[in-house]
């Protein structure tokens, strides 16, 4: 085996592990702040603004469907949580009026 052929794994192998790492240092770290928000205040939103948003569009594209009303109690116990809740898991600086106002 080359030695070019060996550097080519030992950086790849560094990169994996790196890379892997990474991703687990980052979930770790989500994973503590969702634990923090259940014991300062039981609860946080279950879904980010964009799955938010996605349930709406949905909905609209699909109202009425048999699963529509299951989507609305999605919808609604997501308000619920932001509005019971003041710290928040997910950044909801430009969606948070719309997901508030539109019960």
């Amino acid at each position: 085996m080359s030695l070019s052929a060996i550097i080519v794994m030992i950086v790849s192998i560094i990169a994996l592990w790196g890379v892997a790492s990474y991703a687990l240092i980052v979930s770790m770290r989500q994973e503590e702040r969702k634990l923090a928000l259940l014991q300062s205040q039981d609860d946080f939103e279950p879904y980010s603004p964009r799955a938010f948003r996605d349930l709406e569009q949905w909905l609209a594209q699909h109202s009425d469907s048999e699963h529509a009303p299951e989507v609305r109690e999605w919808q609604q116990a997501q308000r619920q949580s932001l509005q019971r809740n003041p710290q928040r898991f997910y950044e909801w600086s430009h969606a948070d009026d719309d997901a508030r106002g539109a019960s």
